[in-house]
């Protein structure tokens, strides 16, 4: 109960991730090693606060939601913040000075946003609605609509996460040879495609596949190649931008997971086909629009 109150009290506040806009700007000023000392130090007060809080008072300074829907404190959401842009920014060269002074919301005003750009920073939240979509309803789907048994249901899950690990180490080996925006299209595609299957045949061995598959395709890196496009195609504002993809990505935890909470498993799979398709669409268009963008950039 304390761990569930826990996650209800902080549920905005750790997946709306409130370290995105400044993190950017920190490292600017104090430097990627000092920054990434923070990071770590947040790490430290996340796990410290969560083992030894006595009390839901405590612990809502510590904690909040992560994706996977375990506790994930407010300064364990710091520190991925502040490190997960760090690792984007890492083997980047220094900009210049006037860039480094810019705050976030300076950079904000300043950034002149194309329809290409907003279009990226849509599928943040697309691409993490497929995930977490199928994370909210598979097991209940699993066990009510497609009869498998309750001591079983939980196999999903595994089958999910073996799917993401496989698409670790396969999207590592294919981003050498294929250029990281085809899988913006792609892999929305195949989580499609697995959704519908899902949806229509409504059987316990299409479910154990779909996880599997829907793990490799949702969660296996859509959304980093997605931070990782509009780092080449608008380096002028990758700061800027990835941040936003990033806070796309963590609204869309908080406001597509409030609205799957009043649907039925069956309505969840559906409004996951619709927005994934939207994705699809979006990622099209940013294909379409990528060579004489990455031109433009190179000029």
């Amino acid at each position: 109960m304390f761990g569930q109150h826990i996650q209800n009290i902080a549920f905005f506040f750790g997946t709306f991730d409130v370290s995105l806009p400044f993190a950017r700007p920190l490292s600017d000023k104090l430097g990627r090693r000092i920054s990434v000392l923070i990071g770590a130090a947040s790490y430290v007060i996340f796990f410290i606060g969560i083992a030894f809080s006595p009390n839901s008072q405590v612990a809502y300074v510590a904690a909040g939601t992560s994706l996977s829907y375990a506790a994930l404190p407010v300064a364990g959401g710091i520190a991925i913040g502040i490190l997960g842009v760090l690792a984007i920014f890492a083997p980047m060269p220094a900009g210049n000075a006037a860039a480094k002074s810019e705050s976030f919301i300076s950079s904000l005003k300043n950034a002149n946003f194309s329809v290409e750009s907003i279009a990226l920073i849509l599928i943040g939240f697309t691409s993490t609605a497929t995930f977490q979509l199928w994370l909210n309803c598979a097991q209940t789907f699993g066990k009510e609509i497609a009869g498998i048994p309750s001591e079983s249901v939980s196999m999903m899950q595994t089958y999910y996460s073996a799917g993401t690990m496989v698409a670790l180490v396969v999207t590592s080996l294919l981003i050498t040879k294929f250029k990281q925006v085809r899988f913006l299209v792609i892999y929305p595609v195949i989580s499609v495609a697995m959704l519908v299957l899902i949806y229509l045949v409504k059987t316990p061995m299409i479910c154990f596949v779909g996880a599997f598959v829907i793990g490799y395709a949702a969660a296996g890196g859509a959304l980093q190649m997605a931070t990782a496009t509009v780092n080449d195609l608008f380096p002028n504002i990758k700061g800027t931008i990835t941040s936003l993809v990033m806070i796309a990505s963590s609204l869309c935890n908080y406001t597509i997971l409030s609205a799957a909470a009043k649907m039925s498993s069956m309505q969840v799979i559906m409004m996951n086909i619709v927005i994934t398709v939207i994705g699809v669409l979006l990622a099209v268009f940013v294909n379409v629009r990528y060579g004489s963008l990455l031109a433009k950039t190179e000029q």
